[in-house]
């Protein structure tokens, strides 16, 4: 069966790299700066509102679109997000999952305007590798809540959602963990120095090579109403570890198109079953 796409170009690792990718963050209205590892290559991302026969989740594709109307909030007031909306992206969470607890512990808002100090990512990533997925719980988890969950699944994911309408610019492509061979993760370098905020450091992340067996997806018209939510991690291997994403151009889309703002707020779900 033919499925409605956008032909467009998402940006993967060179298939001939050898080197360790990395990306540079120096914030204000800079975009992000990668190293000659990356190069945008063709895909068809299909349009994931026209496939009627069953519906993705994070248990097996590793990302699932979600109803979700919060309260309204200050999205640029990062106290307010943390104390108003970062209980009911909990909440959506438990509610989508059958998650027992969960753990909102970072967001960030990207907006495609002047200005800002985040724009859309245009690279294919996972925000973790295996290793820290775990690692970053550490450092970012009460110790008394490591301890409790010490031996539970322990998923981290990400609520992305428009914080100003319809997106109309700059959606996000979703790989269908099926269609993964792990063959094809590199691990990268990703620096933070942003110059507005100050944030300084260094993390590691998954990047991809392009396979043919690879199936993307994406939710067109996205509206506030709504939110993706995005595996980073899964403890529990038997599952789907992860989604990799990324923004990308629609073909109708141009200078004058509204540009897309976005929250995406991280988080740690646990488990608390026998």
């Amino acid at each position: 069966m033919t499925y409605k796409t956008e032909k467009t170009k998402l940006h993967f690792i060179k298939s001939e790299s050898v080197n360790t990718p990395t990306i540079n963050y120096s914030g204000y209205d800079e975009l992000q700066e990668y190293s000659d590892d990356y190069g945008f290559q063709n895909v068809d991302v299909i349009n994931a509102r026209t496939i009627s026969n069953g519906s993705f989740n994070l248990d097996n594709q590793g990302f699932e679109l979600a109803s979700f109307t919060p309260s309204d909030v200050d999205f640029l007031d990062p106290l307010a997000v943390k104390s108003k909306y970062y209980p009911e992206v909990e909440n959506l969470i438990k509610e989508q999952t059958g998650a027992t607890d969960v753990f909102a512990f970072d967001h960030t808002v990207r907006r495609g305007i002047e200005g800002s100090n985040r724009h859309p990512a245009y690279h294919v990533h996972n925000d973790y590798t295996h290793e820290t997925g775990s690692s970053r719980a550490i450092t970012v988890l009460d110790e008394e809540v490591i301890h409790r969950f010490a031996g539970k699944r322990m998923v981290q994911i990400n609520v992305w959602r428009s914080i100003a309408g319809i997106v109309l610019k700059d959606p996000l492509a979703f790989l269908d963990y099926q269609s993964l061979d792990e063959a094809d993760l590199v691990k990268a370098r990703i620096n933070f120095n942003d110059m507005k905020t100050g944030e300084k450091h260094q993390g590691e992340i998954f990047a991809l090579k392009q396979n043919s067996n690879q199936k993307w997806y994406f939710y067109p018209e996205m509206n506030s109403n709504e939110a993706v939510l995005i595996k980073g991690f899964d403890s529990e291997q038997s599952k789907a570890r992860f989604s990799m994403h990324t923004a990308f151009p629609l073909t109708n889309q141009d200078e004058n198109s509204v540009p897309r703002q976005s929250i995406e707020t991280r988080t740690y779900a646990f488990f608390d079953v026998e």
